[in-house]
């Protein structure tokens, strides 16, 4: 089943909510905040030279409607091929219904047909796209625009690119011709040995395989890809990464059962590391991610964690495991290195810095893990890592196309369907009919949601006065004071943490006192916290309580994580310290100590 992606973007630039959700075609160049600012974009045919284009964003990933367990296991497995706009800011893309459902179609198909017969609907309306544009009101004419790119998990654009689809073979990176043997010696492109596929070097390796066709494969290219038939479009200008599948569920889960052995070889028990992860306080905000159980068995490179809980675990191991270990550890320092990449590569905001940065201490870790660990081998996900500081600087921060909400939207059709009969169709219409009734609701893209709460005077507020004044509104006006409330994706509540501002690089964070609506806006009654130092070895910045009056902010859009008891890493210290999680100035993650 394929839904027209000119039919489904002609009904988007219709929406009321088309004007709010664009964000501003400005671009800069000290930082890379969306794929806008990244050199791809600026250098573009259409994106550099048109003020106004549609962005079209892809994604293809298999996924299972029946019970996996179950008879029918891998008979009803489905494509699905979804889009979005890189036009909108990546707060709007983050809601499944901006998710847009393109085609579906049963994976076997795609051993009858090919991906040429299953894309080419695809490919024709881009290229009409590309061409004659479409009529947007907004604009007052036509409107081109292309693919962007193309995301997914490894294995998906694999084969929708024409890759081998085994990641044990002798080629198996999609950006270079790097050989298997160099992934556990190479660690940067500047290697002479990382030699970077481009188009002409691709279309010469298809050339090859069209005319030899029993070769399996010529340096990992087994068959060209229909897209790449598009004008403005090519596989080997595709710098989406799997930040998801690499780093959560592939590195991330590796190196954390490395390092799970090591301390139960030398300092606990394994009942103990089980104890640990399942008796930690992860906080209100975490209940629903923290780890169950983790697999210590040698058979595999994972722990059975899902992305999800394995970010979570990742966070908090620093916490959980900090007492055990000194701080010239080795094997705890890898663990920090690892922290630290995850901070730059998930951070929504980068600086060029500190994609020069990251690339140092990719080099730095890769090489750490190889003196620590001289007889475990990389796995390929970590090669994919030496090319995520170009990526970025090519479109900016790959967490805008990971494959966490693309791959929410599955959920949808999983739990859709009560018939096989044409179930392609079936769940095409339902979800069509879906996504009609959500974007004709007024409250589909409301950014604000609030819990129970009462009316009451400003003035009986504490600091109710100062906020009347500084507002300049009578100290008797009613506010409501809520439990809760959800703004631009982000949970308020009493005693939570958020990070107001950065001063000359130091975060300095607030404590939330209370959460008030008034005049149907957000405003935040916050105790300002002193940032002492950043704890290296916890991961964590300590902070002491402020004497000063309360802060206020008015619409924030602050991440927030839980303040979390933690007793400190000397048995002998009987002083709490609470902690949390924080994200400041939309860039990094860390940790929040304060001294209570």
């Amino acid at each position: 089943m394929y839904i027209p992606i000119l039919s489904t973007l002609q009904s988007i630039f219709k929406s009321q909510y088309f004007a709010e959700m664009l964000q501003s075609s400005a671009t800069s160049n000290s930082r890379l905040r969306d794929i806008c600012d990244g050199s791809f974009f600026k250098s573009h045919p259409l994106f550099s030279t048109e003020k106004q284009t549609i962005q079209v964003q892809m994604f293809y990933d298999d996924f299972e409607v029946a019970n996996p367990l179950g008879s029918k296991r891998g008979i009803h497995k489905l494509g699905g091929v979804y889009f979005t706009l890189r036009n909108f800011s990546p707060k709007w893309n983050s809601f499944l219904a901006n998710i847009h459902l393109c085609a579906l179609f049963h994976t076997q198909d795609v051993k009858r047909y090919g991906f040429s017969e299953i894309f080419a609907p695809i490919v024709r309306d881009i290229k009409v796209l590309e061409s004659d544009g479409i009529e947007i009101p907004l604009y007052s004419g036509y409107v081109r625009g292309t693919v962007v790119q193309v995301t997914g998990d490894n294995l998906g654009l694999h084969s929708l690119f024409g890759l081998v689809e085994s990641f044990s073979a002798r080629y198996c990176c999609r950006f270079c011709l790097a050989e298997k043997e160099d992934f556990q010696t190479e660690f940067s492109e500047d290697s002479s040995k990382i030699v970077l596929r481009t188009k002409d070097m691709h279309t010469a390796h298809c050339q090859e395989m069209a005319c030899n066709p029993s070769l399996p494969y010529v340096f990992g290219v087994k068959r060209s890809c229909i897209l790449n038939s598009l004008r403005y479009f090519h596989t080997t200008e595709n710098f989406s990464v799997d930040v998801m599948h690499d780093v959560l569920e592939g590195v991330g889960q590796y190196e954390l059962k490395l390092l799970f052995l090591y301390l139960n070889e030398k300092h606990v028990t394994s009942g103990e590391i089980h104890s640990r992860i399942q008796s930690f306080d992860y906080g209100f905000t975490e209940r629903n991610n923290r780890p169950v159980t983790v697999n210590l068995s040698e058979g595999s490179n994972d722990l059975g964690l899902n992305a999800i809980q394995s970010w979570c675990l990742l966070r908090n191991v620093p916490l959980i495991f900090g007492d055990l270990v000194t701080s010239t550890d080795q094997h705890w320092g890898l663990l920090l290195l690892l922290l630290q990449i995850i901070n730059i590569i998930f951070s929504p905001m980068l600086s060029q810095g500190l994609c020069v940065y990251l690339k140092h201490l990719i080099v730095d870790h890769h090489t750490l893990f190889k003196k620590l660990y001289p007889q475990k081998k990389l796995l390929p996900k970590h090669h994919f890592l030496i090319h995520y500081p170009r990526c970025i600087q090519k479109i900016g921060p790959v967490l805008h196309s990971w494959c966490m909400r693309y791959e929410g939207k599955h959920n949808f059709f999983k739990k859709q369907l009560k018939s096989f009969k044409n179930i392609t169709k079936t769940l095409a219409k339902k979800h069509q009919n879906h996504m009609a009734y959500s974007w004709r609701r007024s409250t589909t893209f409301s950014r604000l949601d609030i819990g129970p709460g009462k009316m009451v005077a400003l003035n009986m507020v504490k600091g109710g006065s100062e906020i009347a004044l500084a507002m300049q509104v009578p100290s008797s006006i009613q506010v409501m004071k809520v439990n809760w409330a959800k703004h631009n994706g982000y949970v308020y509540r009493p005693h939570l943490v958020i990070c107001g501002e950065v001063d000359s690089e130091v975060p300095l964070f607030y404590q939330i006192e209370s959460v008030l609506i008034m005049c149907e806006k957000l405003l935040l009654l916050t105790v300002p916290l002193v940032t002492v130092t950043f704890q290296e070895h916890f991961h964590a910045y300590e902070v002491i309580r402020s004497k000063h009056d309360l802060v206020f902010f008015m619409s924030t859009t602050c991440t927030t994580l839980d303040l979390l008891t933690y007793k400190g890493h000397m048995e002998e210290m009987t002083q709490l310290s609470l902690l949390c999680h924080i994200a400041f100035s939309g860039e990094h993650f860390y940790d929040v100590i304060l001294l209570s």
